[in-house]
């Protein structure tokens, strides 16, 4: 390479990818967060990747948060597709190859990320923004189990890199690719989750209205000369044409379903918010939203009450506030033009959005909300970088240098610590207090489970039907990894105490609690045959006291109506194979419901 400066530049980047990757990977698959939405996922996905593309679904994994009177709204299923593209690349249906996906592009984003923040900043202040985005302790997090919005940050930043480029490229060709881009950015991400969805349409929206300036005459009138009508309908035409061929099989599914989605998406956004006074509503949103940006710069703030965190939550501040003040300042002043002051704009809308959209569900939020804004903090620092250096010259760099080594040094402590929770709970009962994905932190990782599971399958006497108990969120994860045993004569069903002869009886238990939760649910007494401890769960052998049998009990499988329509279907091939219909969908849709109910 013959510029040494972009050859340090390469350099630094693929260092930084490579340690982002290692932190990333390492003991992936022991501590691998596997629930009830990765089985229910692993489940459907793991059809297609056996039984051929004709499985895969036309819509993609529910909306939890929202509420309509008949159904799901569902997203769209380009997630199941990316793992269904893991799971072929790999010939695998493990739920750490299904993970994948988000794996690949917690790493893809960075270089882009590093294209975007040249946009405007210099190279070494994009260095050190990108080094921190890569090693913030929940960004790690979210990249180390499969999620439909994991990879919307890749998605985000693609379709804002994109509509810059469209907004400030001369040539007409260059516009199109770029168009088409911003469109399949657009397109992917609105599938991942409906925050996303809103968010990009919203932000690219706002920019182009602020770009073009729209509610001045003279810009309105040069909007609708000939030639400019022309290259308009160019564009909208290609960024349709692509977001159409990315929806496809959100479209067939309406029109096979009589726009039954499509409904339910109108539903959703009628329903009814949460009852609580507006401007209490505004406050929570303050507060939230300085709470888990705190968490994405320096890994605090992770408790519920921020008095403890006093310090990294004034920082966290300071932080936002100088950023969104300079932003506005360059602005106001016109110091900026083209791309930096779309740049500019962006960042200032980008956060504006997000953060009108929190306000309706600030009762509700959770770190998995600001996955779209995962980069607003650094974007933050990385002007008041700018601002230090247009001041008072290259000689205060080392100012940013230590602020840099202090956030790394901050989450890397975070990093460490939640690695530390997950070690120990390997081998034992520990608290849980950095995994941030659910309300329920039990420390249950894939490596345990997996353990749980090999111990039932030592113990299964051959011909024996399988009935386990365990708590609803690991239902599906049991009986998903029970079934890759790839046993023909193993049944498997949730605990049932019927007259079946060759009954075989498992319960999993946390393993610092008594069965009290078997107890209250069965009627009678059960002894325990055999026990284990795996981690944060033990299992036990139990067998029921005095349970009637029958010759007669025959093992029934139990079959659900499809609440979606699959390739099969489109193309008349509507014949699904048995096992497709067998009791694991019944029984991961009634471990669904549970689960949310608790949740």
């Amino acid at each position: 390479m013959k510029n040494p400066k972009k050859f340090f530049t390469v350099t630094i980047v693929i260092l930084i990818m490579l340690a982002a990757f290692a932190v990333r990977f390492y003991n992936f698959h022991d501590w691998l967060y596997f629930k009830m939405d990765q089985s229910r996922d692993a489940n459907l996905i793991s059809q297609a990747i056996e039984n051929g593309p004709g499985y895969l679904p036309l819509l993609g994994p529910r909306a939890g948060a929202t509420e309509v009177e008949s159904g799901y709204l569902r997203l769209g299923p380009i997630f199941y597709y990316f793992q269904y593209i893991a799971g072929k690349l790999f010939k695998s249906i493990q739920p750490d190859v299904l993970a994948y996906p988000d794996l690949f592009f917690s790493i893809a984003v960075l270089p882009l990320l590093f294209l975007f923040f040249r946009l405007y900043f210099s190279r070494r202040h994009s260095l050190l923004i990108l080094a921190m985005y890569a090693f913030s302790f929940l960004i790690i997090q979210y990249s180390r189990f499969a999620w439909n919005p994991n990879s919307l940050p890749f998605f985000f930043i693609l379709s804002f890199y994109a509509l810059l480029k469209f907004l400030n490229s001369e040539s007409v060709r260059k516009r199109m690719a770029w168009i088409a881009l911003w469109s399949v950015g657009i397109a992917v991400g609105s599938q991942l989750h409906f925050f996303g969805f809103f968010t990009l349409l919203g932000a690219s929206g706002l920019l182009l209205l602020f770009h073009y300036q729209v509610w001045k005459k003279k810009e309105l009138r040069e909007l609708f000369q000939k030639s400019a009508l022309k290259k308009f309908a160019m564009f909208a035409g290609t960024a349709i044409l692509f977001f159409g061929l990315i929806y496809t099989p959100v479209i067939l599914s309406d029109v096979m379903r009589k726009g039954e989605n499509a409904k339910n998406f109108v539903d959703a956004l009628g329903s009814k918010a949460e009852n609580k006074p507006f401007l209490d509503k505004i406050g929570k949103s303050f507060s939230e939203n300085l709470h888990y940006y705190c968490l994405i710069t320096t890994s605090d703030c992770y408790q519920s009450k921020m008095e403890k965190d006093l310090f990294p939550i004034a920082l966290t501040a300071i932080i936002l506030v100088a950023g969104l003040l300079l932003a506005m300042r360059k602005l106001w002043k016109k110091t900026e033009s083209g791309m930096q002051r779309d740049f500019l704009r962006l960042f200032l809308i980008w956060a504006g959005v997000f953060f009108i959209l929190t306000i309706p569900v600030s009762f509700q939020l959770r770190p998995r909300f600001f996955i779209v804004v995962f980069a607003i903090p650094f974007m933050a620092l990385g002007l008041i970088y700018q601002f230090l250096e247009e001041k008072y010259g290259r000689k205060i760099l080392i100012v940013p240098l230590l602020a840099t080594a202090g956030i790394l040094l901050y989450n890397a402590q975070g990093t460490a610590a939640w690695f530390s929770e997950q070690q120990k709970s390997q081998s034992g009962s520990t608290d849980i207090e950095r995994t941030l994905i659910l309300k329920t932190k039990d420390g249950v990782t894939l490596g345990q489970l997996q353990r749980v599971v090999d111990y039932i399958y030592s113990k299964h006497n051959p011909d024996a039907n399988i009935y386990y108990y365990v708590k609803p969120e690991h239902v599906a994860p049991v009986r998903y990894l029970l079934e890759l045993k790839k046993d023909p004569q193993m049944n498997i069903s949730p605990l049932k105490v019927n007259n079946d002869p060759n009954a075989q009886y498992f319960a999993i238990a946390p393993a610092d609690n008594s069965l009290d939760s078997l107890y209250a649910k069965v009627e009678g007494n059960f002894n325990i045959l055999s026990a284990e401890q795996f981690g944060q769960l033990k299992v036990y052998e139990i067998d029921f006291i005095n349970r009637s049998v029958s010759a007669e009990f025959r093992f029934k499988t139990n079959t659900r109506k499809k609440d979606r329509i699959f390739w099969n279907d489109v193309f008349g091939t509507r014949e699904m194979k048995n096992k497709f219909l067998k009791s694991k969908a019944m029984n991961n849709e009634i471990a669904e419901k549970q689960f949310f109910s608790l949740n």
